[in-house]
């Protein structure tokens, strides 16, 4: 039986292009809604709308627009950007399916797809004895192809992105992006950050190195980007330096004294913000500079694999804490945050406290994660959303 699509914004690529495409081709209807240059020029051939009003008239337009197309499904990326906010209230209103893309739970090769909501707002259980009643039911990991994923091709895509909200402004004159600020001083901190690239993995290393030959017990806190919704919509935190400060607090007051706190920065940190310094002044305040390091690059594994416990608000890096059998915390809402594999505790005592997750629960809940929200491929790449559409075709047809 076909169906009635309308998809939303999508990633800066093809991708849904050519998912629009591919639903056309099983008969489903498919109308794709562009709120600015940059989804226009990547919206392909389907039958398309411009959406062109303000964000007060939106949610009445998406309820006319479902009304109208007699829509039974809504795909997007990102369920907290301002221009899907309020669809998943008029959706449930009018019976409409929505069906959220995001980067991958699980990196790398995959891409999320959930009905309803991601992160936050993903309907996943967090009741371990959930996964201990279904445990025999869940299919396991399955092996994952590399999708030939690179950041220059994403980069390229994502400038043209910017380059066409330019050059169609006019046509969208109420458009507000979720980017925090614009392409240029993004792309002006991420250059100059690969102009020191050599110079952060050395560093890095030698960090890495000395805390390794000592054997000091450290604990690892990766640093997300300002702008995540993670951060914004899913965590308590106004930023990264709230975050970096309420961890500074209880380590200098709590941590043993033999410890260190090791923080990582964001591969696509810009830099704008210069985390580095606010952590060190703080550290310094509070007495601890000499048991604090700060680096901006890293091999992630051998950090993870060393370390004493990690500390993350909500990132991805979580589940590979716990891949590596690492002690953790969550300060904001995280899929993975349930008793047995996270400390449920206070991060006072974290520090003393802080356990190791149960195997066979991680292993139940990866596998359940990999089966219900993810799907091996990427956005960005011919090859990878050759692959990507593919699987999204056959998990949506998998579950009429």
């Amino acid at each position: 039986m076909s169906s009635s699509f309308i998809l939303l914004q999508g990633t800066a690529s093809f991708f849904f292009a050519q998912l629009a495409n591919a639903l056309q081709a099983r008969g489903h209807g498919v109308q794709k809604i562009n709120f600015c240059g940059g989804d226009v020029v990547y919206s392909g051939s389907c039958e398309k709308q411009d959406y062109v009003g303000s964000s007060a008239d939106l949610a009445a337009w998406y309820s006319e627009l479902f009304k109208r197309r007699g829509a039974t499904d809504v795909m997007l990326f990102g369920d907290c950007r301002p221009v899907h906010v309020p669809v998943h209230s008029v959706a449930e209103a009018h019976g409409v399916r929505v069906h959220v893309f995001e980067e991958g739970y699980v990196r790398p090769n995959w891409i999320t797809l959930e009905q309803f909501g991601v992160n936050g707002r993903s309907l996943l259980s967090r009741d371990p004895a959930w996964f201990n009643q279904h445990r025999d039911s869940i299919p396991p990991v399955p092996e994952s192809r590399h999708t030939g994923y690179n950041l220059r091709e994403r980069a390229y895509h994502d400038i043209r992105y910017r380059l066409a909200n330019a050059v169609y402004a006019r046509r969208f004159p109420h458009y507000a992006s979720h980017r925090p600020c614009n392409g240029a001083l993004e792309y002006a901190g991420l250059a100059y950050g690969m102009a020191g690239a050599s110079r952060r993995e050395r560093h890095a290393a030698n960090v890495t190195s000395t805390l390794l030959v000592q054997r000091a017990h450290y604990y690892l806190v990766p640093l997300q980007l300002n702008s995540d919704a993670q951060v914004v919509h899913h965590s308590a935190f106004a930023g990264v330096m709230e975050f970096a400060a309420t961890v500074l607090d209880s380590f200098a007051r709590c941590a043993p004294s033999d410890t260190a706190l090791v923080f990582k920065s964001h591969p696509l940190d810009t830099g704008l913000i210069d985390h580095r310094r606010g952590v060190f002044d703080l550290a310094r305040k509070l007495g601890v500079g000499h048991r604090v390091h700060f680096i901006k690059a890293g091999h992630l594994p051998t950090l993870l694999s060393h370390s004493r416990g990690v500390v993350v608000i909500n990132s991805t890096v979580g589940l590979s804490a716990l891949h590596h059998d690492r002690p953790l915390i969550a300060l904001g809402a995280a899929i993975y945050d349930m008793p047995g594999m996270t400390w449920q505790g206070a991060l006072d005592d974290f520090w003393t406290s802080g356990s190791s997750p149960d195997r066979e629960l991680y292993q139940t809940f990866l596998s359940h994660v990999i089966d219900q929200t993810q799907i091996n491929g990427d956005f960005y790449t011919r090859s990878g959303i050759a692959m990507a559409v593919s699987g999204v075709m056959n998990r949506l047809e998998r579950r009429k």
